[in-house]
């Protein structure tokens, strides 16, 4: 801080003497710093102090604030809004404040307060991870477990989810894909959408500070993303300390945190939950969740495959992988992309696979049966901290297994999520025999599901498989 305090001197006499051998003049914006809202308002005080006769105008670039971001936005708002109180009221309008590394969810907020510009590259971080922004929710999902998206962005429509799926399933690291582009072009396209969702919360809401609307825009933003992790505790910060902001949630969201105490706000029944706590204890609820009541139509108990069940003739390979959301699951993009690859690899030995679906709530579901209405309309998704229902489709499978034992002479199971995963593990080291894949996944994600070198090892024990039951023929 003190070094900073002194470059920023050194550059203003600079910049007020010996001008005559810059060809433009420079516009400063010094770098500010700080651990708490009063330690860097004093900051501020002291740089105009030092600065400010010298300088007619000058910014300010608030720096040292990535370290909160997402654990304490809280203290962002508190520090930024430090740096706007401090700067000397008849300067104000003429100092353009900055945000190092700060964007995202946060920016109509600091927008509202007085912050100018920001930068970041967490667009790019989040491609480089496969992450893509939802434009409707903004939450970040990872493409490749996505089945659509609704995005009219100009990238969107100019590179197809399924297009960019396709891409990063091939097996080309340096040179063109199946796609006839390169995985980097893919990578960028990918960043370009998440930047776009950013600059369009950004341009919404400079709109609407030009309009006049700036409170109501933001009235609207904190209801429809309370969602973003982070966003909760800025807000109530905001609320606790701006009265009008206050006044317009009290209406429609949020009923004013009472100062210095530490019981749950009253909110009336119509009134969403977006601050459960208030601003002194909200690191109680560290990630901003809300509890939510999961309602099932269906239970385990409405699927079971019927006792006189028999897997048809020729089906010697048994092949369990996991359910997907979109019913059947044979057009899900999950079973697609399996069916087309045994297609393409055994296109004269497909007959002799049988396909069996774990599914979250029912266990084991022969392809026979998907489109049993309770199998199509059934709506579950099994968590790895669910142990009971693991517990459940583990019992099932085995029983499915051991019943039908002398049907098949090989049995896999393909998954990488972690639930799925678990079942097939604890069916593996319970049911001798039963092969589970990938061995080792470098995540236990859906994502691996599509990777290459995954799913070449699947062809690949299959066909051995396949060889040995022709060998023995």
């Amino acid at each position: 801080m003190e070094q900073s305090i002194t470059n920023a001197v050194r550059v203003a006499e600079r910049l007020t003497t010996n001008t005559a051998d810059i060809p433009t003049v420079p516009y400063l914006y010094t770098c500010c710093h700080g651990q708490s809202g009063e330690d860097i308002a004093d900051y501020v005080h002291r740089v105009f102090a030092q600065i400010g006769d010298m300088l007619p105008s000058f910014g300010l670039a608030v720096g040292s604030l990535v370290p909160f971001r997402g654990k304490n936005d809280s203290e962002i708002m508190e520090m930024l809004n430090a740096v706007v109180q401090a700067i000397p009221e008849t300067r104000r309008d003429t100092t353009p404040i900055h945000a190092f590394g700060v964007s995202g969810a946060l920016t109509p907020l600091l927008a509202y307060i007085g912050v100018d510009t920001f930068d970041s590259s967490a667009y790019i971080q989040t491609s480089r991870s496969l992450v893509y922004s939802d434009p409707d929710t903004q939450k970040k999902l990872r493409i490749m477990e996505m089945d659509e998206t609704d995005c009219n962005c100009y990238i969107c429509e100019a590179y197809p989810i399924q297009e960019i799926q396709q891409a990063f399933m091939d097996k080309q690291s340096y040179r063109a894909t199946s796609t006839g582009k390169f995985k980097s072009e893919y990578y960028a396209a990918i960043g370009l959408h998440n930047f776009q969702m950013e600059a369009d919360i950004l341009t919404e809401m400079h709109t609407a500070i030009a309009a006049g609307d700036a409170l109501e825009y933001l009235t609207r933003y904190l209801t429809k993303y309370q969602h973003f992790r982070g966003l909760k505790r800025a807000a109530a910060w905001l609320a606790e300390n701006d009265d009008a902001l206050a006044s317009r949630l009290s209406r429609t969201i949020i009923q004013k945190p009472t100062p210095r105490t530490t019981k749950r706000t009253q909110r009336s029944p119509d009134q969403l939950s977006l601050f459960s706590h208030t601003h002194e204890n909200a690191d109680n609820d560290k990630e901003g969740r809300i509890s939510q009541t999961v309602s099932l139509a269906y239970t385990p108990d409405d699927f079971q495959v019927p006792d006189a069940y028999q897997p048809p003739d020729g089906k010697e390979i048994l092949l369990a992988i996991p359910c997907a959301g979109k019913k059947p699951y044979s057009v899900s993009r999950t079973h697609t992309m399996i069916a087309n690859r045994l297609q393409a690899t055994f296109p004269e030995k497909q007959d002799c696979i049988h396909k069996i679906t774990l599914s979250g709530l029912y266990g084991p579901v022969p392809e026979e049966f998907e489109t049993e209405e309770a199998v199509i309309r059934y709506d579950f998704q099994l968590s790895h901290k669910n142990t009971e229902q693991i517990e459940r489709c583990t019992a099932r499978l085995i029983d499915y297994l051991k019943k039908y034992r002398d049907n098949y002479k090989f049995t896999i199971g393909y998954a990488t999520s972690r639930a799925y995963r678990a079942v097939f593990a604890l069916t593996e080291t319970r049911f001798p025999g039963f092969i589970l894949l990938p061995e080792a996944p470098r995540q236990q994600r859906l994502a691996e599901f599509f990777r290459h070198t995954n799913v070449d090892v699947l062809m690949e024990v299959i066909q051995q498989k396949i060889i040995g039951i022709d060998e023995k023929c």
